[in-house]
């Protein structure tokens, strides 16, 4: 599928560059593909040779012989029409070839229009050090000259056949950008500084980067970091980066860093969507900097509604989509701008800065600040509780007579299934009593993307495995059930999410969970409403439980008058 969409894209190049006799002339003559290549390249010589160069790397590495001829025929048709080839090589580069590709660097249409919006009319030169096959650098360059604005583009990319492919679609665009073939990461000094700058990088992130002795930047935020570097004194940045970047513990120097020197504008937290084509892909935002700020200025702490509002609500998903429609002054509606000072470098995650109602939950029109007439404040979960961690069992000895340890595969629905626990031999390891599971934990899966939550109602003997973290709540603080229900609902399910780390293997540490900001009512109260809520559920269940012993009676009946009982 992929050779054949870049044996496509190459054909549609080529169409764009040769001259119409040309490629009739190759038409009504015996070819192969060395001639439709070596036709191009001598075009490309005598024009461009930059242009020369890349073709050549980009095409000789995917045309195939024995689909070439087809394939030449069919683009062929449209080689009259120099726009829509141009358009056709669009369409075939974004979203398809980006899906196949490297799906974790596609950038959604109105992700792209965002980032233009937040850069304003400003002009100079453009920086992007992770551009791919060119998609941003286009669009801020064509919005620049609609509008008759200068512009200089510099790109880097570390990809050679994107980088070849990103040079050869600038040209077809009619634009001369500065484009280099390297990891933007490995370029420390910027000779010329940057204006303003849109990068979309790789989410698994690069090397760490020693700011000072006390100070280490983290792999999540390094082309951030990247990116501010090449900016000038009143520069303006946008960079994607993983939410995990802005609340993990071993970032928060680097937060606080930032936050002293006052260059985050904004913080923008955006939909699971974001990455299209990689559904594992963690949960993302964009931090916006601006050199030069005040020290009165405050930031922008906004979130974009989720796709499920876009998928029920057509009028607000053709907000986003249409051409016409700018997507900033929306989302500001429901934003919030906060003092610098207000900021907490453990946690800069807007959503711990907005109102606690959801975008998702109302008209983006009518967008009204959340909240009643009762107190509500917020504690830590280490204020509450203790964590503990599981026991690593890839180095122990199953033995029947060993003891149960309880692993992901065993909690189902939230409940804990006897049925499977497998036993290991724990005489040997010290302190195994610290992994025990008391009545009253409530355990975690850490690591995955589902999130899997009980809590233990009855003595169980068994010990917690490397699967889990274990919260063991202070009684005296905090009600077990009430803080199992918090942790259970749509908010707490949410605030988990942001937690975990990883795009591959998401992981949930304890440090970082220990951190986590509960909501918090009195004791009496938590105990009360828990207790109701709980009792409510045994009701269903037992409902449930009557139905479903109903529903065996009536299929049976249907198995026996159809002759089907003894079919097995």
């Amino acid at each position: 599928m992929t050779d054949l969409l870049d044996q496509s894209i190459a054909l549609c190049i080529g169409f764009w560059f040769l001259e119409k006799e040309t490629i009739h002339s190759l038409c009504n003559i015996s070819f192969c593909q060395a001639d439709f290549e070596a036709a191009v390249r001598n075009r490309l010589k005598e024009t461009d040779a930059e242009a020369e160069v890349s073709f050549a790397e980009y095409s000789q590495t995917h045309l195939l012989e024995d689909t070439f001829r087809e394939l030449f025929y069919h683009w062929a048709q449209f080689s009259d029409d120099k726009d829509k080839l141009r358009r056709l090589t669009d369409r075939l580069v974004y979203p398809n070839l980006s899906r196949v590709r490297r799906p974790e660097l596609a950038v959604p249409t109105w992700l792209e229009r965002l980032a233009c919006e937040l850069l304003g009319d400003k002009t100079g030169t453009f920086y992007d050090g992770a551009a791919g096959v060119g998609n941003m650098a286009l669009r801020i360059a064509q919005d620049r000259r609609k509008k008759g604005l200068p512009l200089h583009v510099v790109t880097k990319e570390i990809d050679p056949l994107l980088f070849h492919l990103s040079v050869l679609r600038s040209k077809m665009h009619g634009f001369a950008f500065q484009q280099t073939n390297e990891d933007c990461l490995n370029t420390r000094d910027i000779s010329s500084k940057a204006d303003m700058s849109v990068m979309f990088p790789s989410l698994r992130g690069g090397e760490q980067v020693f700011v000072s002795d006390s100070v280490v930047c983290g792999g999540d935020w390094s082309y951030a970091y990247h990116q501010l570097s090449a900016l000038n004194k009143t520069g303006i940045g946008v960079c994607r980066i993983p939410n995990g970047a802005l609340f993990n513990a071993k970032n928060q120097a680097f937060r606080k860093y930032l936050l002293d020197l006052n260059v985050i504008d904004a913080i923008i937290a955006l939909p699971q969507n974001s990455v299209p084509f990689w559904p594992a892909a963690p949960a993302t935002s964009l931090v916006v900097f601006r050199k030069g700020r005040k020290q009165g200025d405050t930031v922008w702490m906004m979130e974009l509604p989720t796709p499920g509002l876009w998928k029920q609500k057509n009028e607000n998903r053709s907000m986003f989509h249409h051409s016409g429609s700018d997507i900033l002054p929306m989302i500001r509606t429901s934003g919030r701008q906060v003092d610098r000072f207000e900021l907490d470098a453990f946690n800069l995650s807007p959503q711990r800065y907005l109102p606690t109602t959801r975008l998702s939950d109302m008209d983006i029109n009518t967008v009204q600040n959340a909240g009643d007439s009762r107190s509500r404040s917020a504690i830590r979960m280490k204020e509450v509780a203790q964590i503990y961690r599981g026991i690593n069992v890839a180095n122990l000895v199953r033995s029947a007579e060993g003891a149960g340890v309880l692993r992901l595969s065993d909690v189902q629905n939230g409940k804990i299934c006897m049925d499977n626990i497998a036993h290991f031999d724990l005489s040997g390891r010290e302190n195994a009593d610290r992994y025990q599971i008391r009545v009253g934990d409530i355990l975690i899966s850490c690591k995955g993307k589902a999130i899997k939550l009980c809590i233990i109602s009855e003595d169980v003997p068994l010990y917690l495995s490397h699967d889990f973290l274990g919260i063991r709540a202070d009684g005296t603080k905090v009600d077990p059930w009430y803080l199992y229900y918090v942790l259970q609902s749509p908010v707490g399910q949410k605030m988990l999410q942001q937690i975990q780390m990883g795009s591959s293997i998401p992981m949930i540490r304890a440090a970082d969970l220990e951190q986590l900001r509960l909501h918090y009512i009195p004791l009496v109260q938590q105990s009360q409403y828990a207790s109701e809520l709980r009792g409510a559920n045994v009701l269903i269940d037992e409902q449930l439980e009557v139905l479903n012993a109903s529903r065996r009676r009536v299929c049976e009946q249907f198995y026996q008058k159809v002759g089907l009982e003894d079919v097995l």
